[in-house]
């Protein structure tokens, strides 16, 4: 259905349009002119020229105001002009009682004067609404001599503006004579071009709403040729094996028409149906041979194909209790399996399945986060000064390496130790030692007191992840990884006993959003992993309370900014770096460009490398100095800046006797994720008003590191769920956005010696103002994301919300889906 877009302004008047300044005794100069201007008081001259302009030519009918047009006779040689809309006749067709005396009438632009004229010297009237009406009928002609085959970018562009003619007489002129018969013809033109032109589902549309404007268009044989219709469009969806969209056409079909449907509609149930049976015996005759996986695959097609299919759903029960297997569609593949990473969502997200770390983040809590020891307790003295590690009596089934206290003890040495590959340099200046009570109890003595020494743990449990230089398939977790593809990996459990646990969990890629959707809506996925605050706003407007889909915020936001990455000499000038802040407009990418307009809780442009929490109550937010307000978008300042810092390094490279450098286009590597594509999009344009050329780099699917050390700026996605601890491994020797900075290192050096919650908060307010006055990392915003899954995934969100997809990985149980 087209729709129309224009918008009328009434004060709209052509320059080109101009009343006659002068009738002297009813002549024009040179054009003999039988009417005479009349005024209230007394007939008076006007003003006239022999060069005035009555018709205006340029501006197209559609965008005009109301107005009616005159033609006189011969003797005045044709004279037309355009003049205010004739209340006083009968419209819209000009009886010929009304052409007595004489017609009185204004001019378009002129309300100076009221003329009239002997009606025997007026050759024709046409009124507004029979222009629009003319115009409407000729565009529809034109469109119909040509063939919407070879030319339809034009024919739909003839309809489309004779869409918009029709549209403003419907709206304005609603009872104009023959105005409905003429829409209907069309609506039938215009769906004959869109079927003739292969877009059957639109053309579709339009009989569709033809149908209902007159079902007995053509004699009622509209149903006949919808029929038609319908059958091309679930050949298509079928041949592409959509059969949601397929099911969908044919129940609206079925229940607009009901017992009077085409009997092409029943005929493709019965088509569906068969199909189904199909797919329904492949799974029974693979779960006889044991062949899990196709079983699935099969079951879960002929479910697409039929939700209603006869065994169908006892079958996928039967299924889901021998070989729960789970579907999470993706749109970054995960390429390394680590939970420790702050750059890496992907990492992050699959790291906890086949590498268990000493020490799991649970959540945030009211001071700090809120953590637990897979191996048992953790205890710590009452002067701070000693944690103690419980370790419970491990069976011969349980997944940890840690058998007993001399293995746990063996880890906490090598993460303290300077030469171990493994050291951890927090870690190593809080301990001193470390003892084995008993086989189960372990002491850590620790330098001084900290607030949270166990965060400081978030590391695998073995000593390495790494095999031969890549990434180990099988760790301390509870999977491992069985096939790794460029668009599925395929996680098993390692120790399977059906009806138990998850027997297989499969990660598949998708290229956007919206076609994982369109998986999940279809049953061919069972989750998707972080859909953007945008989409999640909108998908939120469309599940309603019987939905099967369940959508979930997690809990912690996520940090996004530019990383300096390059030795560019700019780069290394605070002032350069901060002409990058405010040469951004940061609040209008956010809220216009990736959030679409809508105003989402959590989402907001940042002062510094921090979360600002949720909101200001949040727990999180206790490294974010509220007070310090972002940089504001000012590209004056952010181009003088510019031109201060040319001038700073200018003067440097005197100094040194070296060519001052020059300012050479930066390079930005950015996920490739549509959020960071669109960002990255309009950072270019913003700092190229200020003239800092800007070229992009996508890196491939899955990488957040440009391995090619090519990139001057890197667009970083950061997870810091834990601030005390986080500060270092984001900003220190060995950080993501690693900085030479004196002050921000003296502030990270406090952080490390603070004690107490109180000391804690002050260093990282402190910190936080380093990083924002020397603009250590260019901050953007902060955004929360979203994950969406089916009811028949079990066990997800039990709880306190997620931080991460697969924390409660081993608490999820697999039912069958909702028809």
């Amino acid at each position: 259905m087209k729709t129309a877009s224009r918008q009328y302004n009434r004060s709209q008047s052509p320059s080109s349009c101009r009343a006659p300044r002068a009738i002297v005794s009813g002549f024009v100069v040179g054009v003999v002119c039988f009417f005479v201007a009349t005024s209230n008081n007394a007939q008076e001259d006007a003003p006239v020229t022999p060069e005035a302009t009555y018709v205006d030519t340029k501006t197209p009918l559609l965008d005009r105001d109301p107005f009616d047009l005159i033609v006189l006779d011969e003797e005045n040689k044709g004279f037309t002009a355009e003049v205010q809309t004739l209340s006083s006749l009968k419209r819209p067709r000009l009886q010929e009682a009304d052409r007595k005396g004489k017609l009185q009438f204004r001019f378009l632009y002129d309300d100076a004067f009221l003329y009239e004229v002997e009606w025997i010297h007026v050759a024709k009237v046409e009124f507004f609404e029979n222009m629009l009406f003319a115009k409407a009928q000729e565009l529809v002609v034109q469109a119909k001599s040509l063939d919407p085959a070879k030319e339809f970018v034009r024919v739909e562009g003839l309809l489309d503006e004779a869409y918009r003619y029709f549209s403003r007489l419907q709206t304005e002129y609603p009872k104009y004579p023959g105005l409905e018969a003429a829409v209907d013809e069309f609506l039938y033109q215009d769906a004959g071009s869109l079927y003739k032109a292969g877009r059957f589902a639109e053309s579709l549309s339009v009989m569709d709403q033809l149908n209902d404007r007159n079902p007995n268009f053509k004699g009622g044989s509209l149903k006949t040729v919808m029929g038609t219709l319908v059958s091309k469009i679930v050949a298509d969806y079928v041949k592409r094996e959509d059969y949601r969209s397929a099911r969908i056409v044919l129940d609206r079909l079925a229940a607009k028409f009901g017992s009077a449907q085409p009997t092409t509609i029943q005929q493709w149930r019965q088509q569906l149906d068969k199909l189904a049976g199909v797919k329904l015996t492949d799974a029974r005759t693979a779960l006889g041979e044991q062949k899990y996986r196709e079983a699935i695959a099969s079951i879960r097609q002929a479910l697409d194909i039929s939700p209603t299919v006869p065994g169908g759903k006892a079958l996928e029960l039967e299924l889901a209790e021998t070989y729960p297997q789970i579907i999470v569609g993706v749109t970054q593949p995960a390429l390394s399996y680590d939970s420790g990473r702050l750059d890496n969502w992907s990492a992050r997200r699959t790291g906890r399945l086949v590498h268990r770390t000493l020490i799991e983040f649970l959540g945030a809590g009211s001071e700090g986060g809120q953590y637990q020891f897979p191996g048992g307790l953790i205890e710590r003295s009452p002067d701070g000064r000693t944690m103690i590690f419980r370790l419970k009596q491990f069976t011969e089934d349980d997944d940890s390496p840690l058998a007993n206290g001399y293995d746990l003890s063996r880890r906490l040495l090598e993460l303290a130790n300077p030469r171990s590959l493994e050291y951890r340099e927090a870690w190593g200046s809080l301990v001193t030692g470390v003892t084995v009570e008993d086989v189960l109890r372990v002491d850590v003595n620790l330098r001084r007191s900290h607030v949270l020494p166990q965060s400081l743990l978030r590391v695998p449990m073995s000593a390495s992840i790494q095999q031969d230089g890549k990434e180990a398939l099988e760790g301390t977790g509870s999977f491992r990884v069985d096939i790794q593809g460029e668009n599925e990996t395929r996680f098993l459990l390692k120790s399977f006993t059906p009806g138990t646990r998850l027997a297989e969990l499969i990660e598949q890629r998708f290229e956007d959003a919206q076609s994982a959707l369109n998986a999940l809506r279809r049953g061919r996925i069972d989750i998707i992993d972080r859909l953007f605050p945008s989409d999640a706003a909108r998908l939120s407007e469309q599940l309603g309370r019987d939905s099967d889909l369940v959508l979930q915020k997690y809990s912690l936001p996520t940090v996004h900014m530019l990383v300096p990455k390059s030795d560019h000499p700019f780069l290394a000038n605070a002032n350069f770096r901060r002409a990058l802040v405010f040469g951004i407009d940061r609040k209008r990418i956010l809220e216009e460009e990736l959030l679409g307009g809508k105003e989402i809780a959590g989402c907001r442009i940042l002062s510094g490398p921090f979360p600002a929490g949720i909101d200001q109550t949040d727990p999180l937010g206790y490294a974010y100095d509220h007070t310090l307000e972002p940089r504001v978008w000012r590209p004056r300042l952010a181009k003088l800046l510019t031109i201060i810092a040319e001038k700073e390094l200018a003067l440097k490279a005197e100094l040194l006797e070296e060519a001052p450098p020059t300012l050479t286009p930066l390079l930005i590597a950015h996920p490739a994720t549509e959020s960071a594509r669109i960002a990255c999009q309009a950072i270019i344009t913003h700092l190229g008003i200020i003239g800092i050329e800007v070229k992009v780099k996508e890196l491939p699917p899955g990488e957040t590191l440009d391995a090619d050390n090519e990139c001057d700026l890197l667009y970083t996605e950061i997870a810091i769920w834990e601030p005390v601890s986080d500060a270092r491994r984001l900003l220190g020797a060995r950080g993501v956005a690693q900085t030479d900075s004196p002050y921000v290192n003296q502030a990270l050096r406090r952080l490390d010696a603070a004690e107490n919650w109180g000391d804690v908060h002050d260093q990282l307010i402190a910190l936080h103002h380093a990083a924002h006055n020397e603009v250590t990392v260019i901050p953007l915003w902060q955004t929360v994301d979203y994950f969406i899954y089916n009811k028949r995934v079990r066990n997800i969100d039990v709880g306190d919300p997620l931080v991460w997809l697969y924390q409660n990985v081993d608490q999820w149980r697999l039912g069958a889906q909702s028809p």
